[in-house]
């Protein structure tokens, strides 16, 4: 019984297919990241209004409170007590500074008046407030 030699060729990977996946992969990461909204690790369930608007999304500070006493601004914790102080210090330094604030709708009445006491101290007149929309049912 007579065997055929084995052929030595190399095996062929088409170059042109991997580039065509690659690229689609590469085009949906681009795409997906780029639309990304900014939001905190808060997690807040905003009351609802019937009668908001949206907001302008260029308010470069806001002050979040959470339903279990705690106050972020921006991404970061703040003490109540300390929160007059840094927002005076961010006016301070920039007075075209937008402030605006984003409570929970469980978050207690006592957190938010002190938010607001320390807005107050700052020197802010006007605190723009975050509401969801209501669903429109049919």
């Amino acid at each position: 019984m007579e065997f055929k030699p084995k052929s030595n060729r190399r095996p062929l990977i088409n170059l042109v297919s991997l580039i065509d996946i690659l690229s689609i992969i590469l085009l949906f990461f681009v795409v997906t990241t780029t639309f990304q909204r900014e939001e905190p690790a808060v997690k807040i369930e905003l009351p609802k209004s019937v009668r908001s608007k949206p907001i302008r999304s260029d308010l470069p500070k806001i002050i979040f409170v959470t339903e279990d006493k705690k106050i972020f601004l921006d991404n970061n914790p703040v003490e109540p007590d300390k929160l007059g102080e840094i927002l005076k210090k961010t006016i301070s330094e920039n007075p075209d500074t937008k402030i605006a604030l984003k409570a929970s709708k469980n978050a207690p009445f006592e957190i938010i008046i002190q938010v607001m006491d320390a807005v107050k101290f700052a020197g802010i007149s006007n605190l723009p407030t975050f509401t969801a929309e209501e669903d429109k049912k049919p």
